[in-house]
C-alpha cells in the first residue's frame, strides 16, 4: 500500500512523461524503414512510464471501455506473429525472431498508451499533431532533396520510360515508377507508392486550415499552412498518377468532413453510404474468394459465366489478389501461404498493394476479420469524440482525416514489398504509421468515454448496476 502511495505521487511529473511521449511518437512516424524493433521497444517503455506516472488516475471502467478495441487487435497481432507467413520469412531471413516477438509486444503497448494519454491531463493532442506532422515534413523534405539530386524536379515526366542500373542490374520498373526514400540510415530505391504515402500523410494536415482562425491562432495557422505546402510541393514536383489520386482522396475527405460539420443532416446519409460500401466490399471479397476455391462448385459456376468470369478471374486485379484467397476455406484458413511444408519452401505468395488481401495472407481469415472489427470499433468512437471531447475541433478533424486517408490508401495502393534492388518486406502492422493509427483510435475511444456528458455516464453506470 505504501509503495502504491509513493507511485501515486509521481503524477506531478506527468508533464515530463508527456513530453517524452511526443519524442517517441516523432521517432515512430519518422522510422518508415527497418526500425521496427526500435519503435516497438519505445512503445513498451512509454506504456510502462505512463502506468507509473498515472497509476492513481487509471480507472477500471475506463480500461473496460477500450476492451472491444484491444481484444480484436490482440487477436490480429497474435495470429500475425504466429502465422505461417511470419515464420516462413524468419527462415528466409526477411524478419528476425525478435521482430516477430515484437509484433504483439509493440502494438498492444501503443494501444494501451492511447488510453493512458487520454486520461493524462498534461498531454496535449495539439502538440502531438504538430510533432507528428513536423516529423513527416522533415522526412518529406529529406526525400525530396535526395530525388532532386539524383534525378531533378519533374523527373517522372522528363525521363519517362528510362531505367536505372545498379551494380550491373537493371531496374524492373521504369524511372517514373520509383523514387528514393530514407530507409533506416540509407536511401533506398522504392516503388512510387512508398514515396507518395509520406507527403500524402503530411497533406492530410490541410483539414486544419479550415478550422483554425488565422487571426486568433496565427502561428498555428502558419505552421499547418507550411505542412500543407511541403506535402503538396513534394507531390506536384514529382508528379505521378498515384500522387494525383492521393490528392483527390484528401480533397474528398476534407470536403465531406467540412460538409458534415456545416450541415449535420447529411451525416446519416453519409453514414448509410459508408456502411453499404463496407458491406459491398466484404461481399465482393467473399465472392472473389469463393471464385478461387478449387474444390468448390461455386468456383466452376463463376468460371462458366462470362461476365462473372471476367469480373472475378480474367483481369489484372484478379491475378494480383487471387494468390491470397486460393483454397482459402479448405487449406489456408489460418494463413494463405504456398509453403508446404514450412521447412521446404516453394515460391512465395507475394503481398499485394491492399491490406484487405495482405491480412488474409499474413493472419488468416480470423486475423483479417479481427482487423476489420478493430477498425470499425475504432472509427465508431470518432463521432462521440468530436461531439463530447474538449479537444479543439481542428485537432479532432485532423486526427480523423489522417486515420481515414491512411486506411483508404493502404487498402488500395501501398505495396509492402517495395524495394527495387533490396529485399524489404514490411506488412502494414510493421510500419510506423500503423502504430500512430492504433494510438489515435484508442485515444479517441478512451477520450470519448472520460469526457462524455455526466448524465450519460450516470445512466450507463446505473444500467450496469441494475443488470448486475
Amino acid at each position: 500500500m505504501e509503495k502504491f502511495k509513493k507511485l501515486s505521487k509521481l503524477h506531478k511529473y506527468g508533464a515530463a512523461i508527456s513530453f517524452l511521449a511526443m519524442e517517441i511518437f516523432a521517432l515512430i512516424i519518422f522510422s518508415f524503414g527497418d526500425n521496427f524493433i526500435l519503435y516497438s521497444s519505445l512503445s513498451i517503455a512509454l506504456m510502462v512510464l505512463l502506468i507509473l506516472f498515472n497509476i492513481r488516475q487509471i480507472n477500471v471502467d475506463g480500461v473496460s471501455s477500450i476492451a472491444f478495441l484491444i481484444f480484436p487487435l490482440f487477436l490480429y497481432v497474435l495470429l500475425s506473429a504466429l502465422g505461417i507467413y511470419s515464420r516462413a520469412h524468419v527462415l528466409w531471413g526477411d524478419f528476425s525472431t525478435a521482430e516477430i516477438v515484437f509484433i504483439p509486444l509493440g502494438l498492444l503497448p501503443i494501444c494501451f498508451s492511447g488510453y493512458l494519454l487520454a486520461i493524462d491531463k498534461t498531454f496535449d493532442i495539439k502538440i502531438f499533431l504538430i510533432v507528428i506532422y513536423g516529423a513527416l515534413a522533415l522526412l518529406t523534405v529529406i526525400n525530396m532533396i535526395c530525388n532532386y539530386v539524383n534525378f531533378g524536379m519533374f523527373y517522372t515526366v522528363l525521363y519517362k520510360g528510362y531505367r536505372m542500373y545498379y551494380a550491373g542490374e537493371v531496374s524492373d520498373l521504369t524511372v517514373e515508377n520509383f523514387a528514393y526514400v530514407l530507409h533506416g540510415l540509407k536511401f533506398v530505391e522504392v516503388k512510387m507508392s512508398q514515396y507518395v504515402l509520406i507527403p500524402a500523410l503530411l497533406l492530410t494536415s490541410s483539414i486544419s486550415l479550415l478550422f483554425i482562425s488565422p487571426k486568433e491562432h496565427k502561428k498555428t495557422f502558419i505552421t499547418y499552412a507550411g505542412f500543407t505546402f511541403v506535402g503538396l510541393f513534394a507531390l506536384v514536383t514529382i508528379p505521378t498518377l498515384l500522387g494525383g489520386i492521393a490528392i483527390g482522396i484528401i480533397i474528398v475527405i476534407d470536403g465531406l468532413i467540412l460538409l458534415i460539420r456545416k450541415f449535420n443532416k447529411i451525416y446519416k446519409p453519409v453514414k448509410v453510404f459508408v456502411y453499404i460500401l463496407l458491406v459491398l466490399i466484404i461481399l465482393g471479397v467473399l465472392v472473389f474468394a469463393l471464385a478461387h476455391q478449387e474444390k468448390s462448385s461455386i468456383a466452376n459456376t463463376i468460371a462458366n459465366n462470362g461476365t462473372l468470369n471476367r469480373l472475378f478471374n480474367n483481369n489484372s486485379y484478379a491475378e494480383m489478389y487471387s494468390p491470397s484467397v486460393t483454397n482459402l476455406f479448405f487449406d489456408n484458413f489460418f494463413g494463405n501461404y504456398t509453403i508446404r511444408p514450412l521447412l521446404d519452401p516453394v515460391p512465395e505468395t507475394k503481398l499485394t498493394n491492399s491490406f484487405l488481401f495482405d491480412n488474409i495472407t499474413t493472419s488468416g481469415v480470423i486475423g483479417a476479420l479481427a482487423f476489420i472489427i478493430f477498425l470499425i470499433v475504432g472509427f465508431r468512437g470518432f463521432r462521440r469524440y468530436i461531439l463530447n471531447s474538449k479537444d479543439e475541433m481542428s485537432s479532432k478533424v485532423t486526427l480523423l482525416a489522417f486515420s481515414i486517408f491512411f486506411v483508404i490508401f493502404s487498402a488500395l495502393f501501398v505495396d509492402r514489398d517495395y524495394a527495387l534492388f533490396y529485399r524489404v518486406i514490411r506488412p502494414m502492422y510493421m510500419t510506423g504509421p500503423f502504430f500512430i493509427l492504433v494510438f489515435i483510435l484508442t485515444y479517441v475511444t478512451a477520450k470519448e468515454y472520460f469526457q462524455r456528458p455526466k448524465k450519460e455516464a450516470v445512466t450507463s453506470n446505473s444500467e450496469v448496476s441494475v443488470n448486475a
